[in-house]
């Protein structure tokens, strides 16, 4: 009998690549009030994007982030950083603050994407 393996994606959220108006910063930086235009990976649950700032696993990062209709403010947990040249990394983020609607939005934004 044939032993077949399957890929599952535990993802909660289908994944987009986009380029959206965001802000973001560490409790220890000053606000951000100005988006600007910034390629992301993102879902419902969570974005990966590349920072010009180290972060660390675990560290909280608030975010602002520009859909056609509003600004959703969020907060999300760093979960992984892979280091992408001297001065930027990618980070990976899992929300853990965003308001039911916001997120509903959110997704139904990407899937309009």
């Amino acid at each position: 009998m044939a032993t077949y393996k399957v890929d599952v994606d535990r993802r909660d959220h289908f994944r987009v690549n986009l380029a959206l108006p965001m802000a973001y910063w560490r409790e220890t930086d000053h606000i951000q009030t100005k988006l600007r235009p910034m390629p992301v990976n993102i879902s419902g649950s969570g974005m990966r994007f590349v920072a010009d700032r180290s972060m660390a696993v675990g560290e909280t990062v608030s975010l602002r982030i520009g859909l056609p209709d509003r600004v959703v403010p969020a907060q999300a947990k760093v979960v992984r950083v892979e280091e992408q040249s001297q001065a930027d990394v990618s980070v990976s983020m899992q929300f853990t603050a965003i308001g039911n609607q916001d997120q509903e939005r959110l997704v139904d934004y990407i899937f309009a994407a």
